[in-house]
């Protein structure tokens, strides 16, 4: 499953791809210029560069409305993931308090995350959108959260455990291969990347406009806040757990 799984993603994001350098392509003809002049990445080319194509097909309202019930849905469903693992990590860790109130708790993270997501759609929320979009859940951050899950899945539980449960759970044991790549491999790539993320690190920036200093230390701090709860938590884990660090 997740060969296919992998294979079947790559193949979409090809799709995806030819899809979308085809549609630039065209438009940066018929404009007379490159592709990279025709729109940048992000919002702008799904809600400008996406509809003024649709404008251009036969019944075009009708392909408008797909495409915007598509990116609807789509919303829809990374709302459900993201909502659901958040509320799912705090109901496990307070059962006794929040699993009796699940509705309850569920409704109120919905709305809080509502009105915190109101800004973002406000007269400079686009500037808002793409500080948040840089610095929360790109870049430094995930690869941070990433090299660390797995050197818990691969040295701190062990490669061997986690094959042991596979075995039991499949009925076949990861060959050698999955074992390097896990234990050896992924570790080292995403430091790499991750090095290679911290040299290159730009301020940023929105078309033209270069934000200020006191904006990239916010979005810093908004990296950092999804970062330092690892070492922290380990420290605490450390501090208060009678046993020693190999045990």
């Amino acid at each position: 499953d997740a060969i296919i799984t992998c294979i079947v993603n790559t193949l979409t994001s090809v799709l995806a791809g030819v899809v979308t350098f085809s549609i630039l392509g065209h438009l940066a003809h018929e404009q007379n210029t490159t592709v990279e002049s025709v729109v940048n990445s992000g919002p702008g080319l799904v809600f400008l560069t996406y509809p003024e194509v649709t404008a251009k097909l036969p019944a075009a309202p009708f392909w408008a409305a797909i495409f915007f019930i598509m990116l609807l849905i789509l919303g829809i469903d990374s709302a459900f993931c993201l909502v659901e693992s958040f509320i799912t990590g705090f109901v496990d860790n307070w059962s006794s308090y929040l699993r009796p109130h699940r509705v309850t708790f569920t409704t109120t993270v919905c709305l809080v995350m509502f009105v915190l997501g109101i800004p973002m759609v406000m007269q400079g929320g686009m500037y808002l959108f793409q500080l948040m979009d840089y610095y929360s859940a790109s870049g430094m951050s995930l690869l941070w959260v990433c090299f660390f899950q797995t050197v818990a899945i691969s040295w701190l539980f062990g490669v061997d455990k986690l094959s042991d449960c596979i075995e039991q759970m499949m009925g076949k044991r990861p060959n050698v291969y999955w074992r390097v790549c896990w234990k050896y491999f992924a570790p080292v790539i995403i430091v790499i990347i991750f090095v290679g993320h911290v040299i290159e690190y730009e301020t940023l920036s929105y078309g033209n406009y270069k934000y200020p200093l006191w904006a990239n230390i916010v979005g810093m701090c908004i990296s950092f806040s999804s970062m330092i709860w690892i070492p922290l938590y380990a420290l605490y884990y450390v501090l208060t757990e009678p046993n020693s660090i190999i045990q």
